[in-house]
């Protein structure tokens, strides 16, 4: 039996976080009929009716043997939605290139709050005709506007009726109706708070921090010291007015399609991502030649691996033998010079499209709220009609759309004066 976490510091909390979310991955599973399985120091789900999988915080000294174990079973059971998490750092060594390098995408990145609960604020308004309670019966799944309600979310398929003494789900009730739930994992020394949802007509009204709020003292009476949550941003302001604070941001990778089981990786490309993202030029040299610039199984190019794994040598070793060096190329391993240089020679340059958004330059300084990436695609003079795939916006939209002022400000005069 775990034991209860007290007088914890960050990185006790971080990792009593990290064995909460396990025990959630492992217990759902087991609810939806999957498996779990091992190999070489390393856990991981398999649940083939959502064909989905996850492989939660890896820790091994061989990584490479774990993951191609791992890669393997995938491989021969469908999946279409698999999910690695880990703490930041990762506790296995070169975890993010290996991933890579076999076939997942870079994910989103967990915000990992706690709270003592003995901290705990309630200096809030809710409704008066408010009703929260412990409820593991009430089935959810028919209130499609409810977060997490659907029987695919983690942790709400029979997940509470299988495992009552681990975990409780709350409902809150409002003028009648459902209007909230959340979820809490008693696993790893504290109680894990999941699945916090309102419905749209009831947002803002306080529900929310009540339904928190009621989770954590239930937890309390349980002797629980610690509730942990991992926020996303609209959540984080509600639950830092409770008194969560933040412990540490983790790291997610992804497989969203069957790529694993209908194109999976080969062991030469493999090495190859692998030696590009370590920067192992002695490696790159022996490895037999291939086109550079064709995508990974995840669909990055080379030279976006060596500029994610801050590994200039590597990124010089491609350019010397054939792979095509874009502006964001250069841009992203920080040749600002070589930038200039290339828009200078070549302006057209700021038009060319990037990504599965294929969106321009100039888009991508306003996603990621580059001002000086901003006004170098801008003093090549791009074409500012151009419009992402996806959305169907210009760069002038997406700043109007993410609130970044300042380069639409930027756009704006660019127009002005052309």
């Amino acid at each position: 039996m775990t034991t209860i976490l007290s007088n914890a510091d960050s990185f006790q909390l971080e990792a009593a976080i990290a064995g909460n979310h396990a025990d959630l991955f492992f217990l759902d599973a087991q609810a939806k009929g999957g498996l779990i399985a091992q190999e070489a120091g390393c856990s991981w789900t398999y649940i083939p009716t959502e064909q989905s999988g996850t492989i939660p915080f890896p820790s091994t000294p061989d990584g490479t043997s774990a993951l191609d174990a791992i890669s393997g079973f995938y491989q021969t059971h469908p999946v279409r939605n698999l999910g690695v998490w880990s703490l930041s750092p990762a506790e296995t060594t070169d975890l993010d290139v290996m991933l890579l390098a076999r076939g997942f995408q870079l994910g989103w990145q967990p915000c990992w709050m706690a709270i003592e609960i003995a901290t705990l604020r309630s200096d809030f308004v809710a409704p008066n005709d408010l009703l929260i309670k412990p409820d593991n019966e009430t089935l959810l799944h028919s209130l499609t506007a409810l977060p997490y309600s659907g029987k695919d979310s983690c942790g709400n398929t029979n997940l509470q009726n299988s495992n009552p003494d681990q975990v409780q789900r709350f409902v809150a009730l409002w003028q009648g109706k459902v209007a909230a739930q959340g979820l809490v994992v008693f696993g790893g020394g504290v109680a894990g708070i999941y699945n916090v949802g309102v419905v749209p007509e009831a947002r803002g009204k306080g529900i929310g921090k009540a339904i928190v709020s009621a989770a954590c003292l239930h937890a309390f009476q349980k002797g629980y010291h610690y509730a942990t949550l991992n926020a996303n941003n609209m959540g984080r302001p509600l639950y830092e007015q409770l008194g969560f604070k933040w412990i540490n941001d983790g790291l997610t990778w992804w497989i969203t399609d069957d790529r694993l089981s209908t194109r999976p990786p080969g062991p030469g490309q493999v090495a190859l991502a692998e030696a590009v993202g370590k920067g192992n030029l002695s490696i790159l040299d022996t490895l037999p030649a291939a086109d550079l610039n064709v995508p990974l199984c995840n669909g990055m190019r080379l030279l976006e691996l060596a500029a994610h794994c801050r590994q200039e040598a590597s990124a010089e070793w491609l350019i010397a033998h054939g792979a095509l060096c874009s502006v964001l190329d250069a841009w992203d391993m920080g040749w600002e010079n070589r930038c200039i240089a290339m828009l200078s020679q070549e302006p057209a340059a700021a038009n060319q499209l990037y990504g599965m958004h294929r969106y321009t330059l100039l888009h991508v300084a306003v996603e990621r709220n580059d001002i000086a990436l901003a006004r170098l695609a801008l003093s090549a003079n791009p074409d500012l009609r151009l419009r992402d795939k996806i959305h169907g916006g210009t760069a002038l939209n997406w700043a109007q759309h993410l609130h970044r002022h300042e380069i639409q400000e930027l756009i704006q005069a660019h127009y002005s004066r052309h």
